[in-house]
């Protein structure tokens, strides 16, 4: 069984894999102060709710350094081999065309990996999570550049802080743009507002798809992250919400196929 981990900034999401199947599932808030023990406990719990086996390895793809130490901890104490996802290990995989490689976050170059396994000439993968970010790669392993944004509960806590009267509200979307109570106004401005960027930017993304490859190309657009439900239900330019594309292509590196 393998272990995939993806830390992200305020969520951690783990997927046990028996061969390509993904048997459980997990999301639990990143705590960087988590010790390896207390990781360790941790996995032993959620395993224990569901009645999941133990993983005999596992691989890991982590934006915050010091939940990455931890976790290499948590897998020596378990005895388990840990796989950590770097430029270098996605090397045969992708092709980093950024000026800067080194500065792709793991989460983007493992994205790009998975999104290569769904049919098309292109693909636009939108992760919705604390930043909400866009990667654009050409068939057949090019990751052309990315996008980062605010992520929708950024957006929603700044609003919060910066204007005392508005205060928070439910992030879902109102059933009209034009709102007529200050709540329905906030959920417009946010989720509506989100989702006309996310258009928006998916839109100037296959143009430049199309710029490069022809207009005939077929460009694929993924949705995951946290919000990707919230937000593709307000969306006209997301093709399909895959909540679990980041373990997907942990499963991928891990397994070589």
């Amino acid at each position: 069984m393998l272990l995939a981990v993806d830390v992200g900034n305020t969520s951690t999401t783990l997927g046990l894999f028996d061969g390509a199947t993904l048997r459980h599932q997990w999301r639990v808030a990143t705590d960087a102060r988590r010790s390896g023990d207390e990781i360790a406990v941790l996995l032993g719990s959620l395993r224990a709710l569901d009645g999941a086996p133990a993983p005999d390895r596992a691989i890991l793809a982590s934006v915050v350094p010091t939940a990455e130490r931890a976790w290499g901890a948590a897998a020596e104490r378990l005895g388990v081999p840990l796989d950590v996802v770097s430029a270098a290990r996605t090397r045969g995989w992708l092709r980093v065309e950024t000026d800067r490689p080194e500065e792709v976050g793991a989460d983007r170059l493992v994205n790009a990996v998975a999104a290569t396994a769904y049919p098309g000439d292109a693909w636009v993968v939108v992760d919705l999570g604390t930043a909400t970010t866009f990667d654009l790669i050409l068939a057949p392993d090019r990751l052309r550049g990315v996008a980062i944004a605010p992520g929708l509960e950024v957006a929603a806590e700044a609003l919060a802080t910066r204007a005392a009267k508005l205060g928070t509200v439910a992030l879902a979307a109102p059933e009209r743009a034009v709102g007529r109570t200050t709540s329905e106004a906030v959920r417009s401005g946010l989720v509506l507002g989100h989702a006309a960027m996310v258009d928006g930017m998916v839109e100037r993304f296959t143009a430049e798809a199309h710029a490069e490859l022809g207009t005939d190309a077929h460009v694929r657009v993924l949705a995951t992250g946290g919000w990707a439900g919230v937000v593709a239900d307000a969306s006209a330019r997301l093709d399909e919400v895959r909540p679990w594309l980041t373990l997907e292509g942990l499963r991928r590196l891990a397994d070589g196929a």
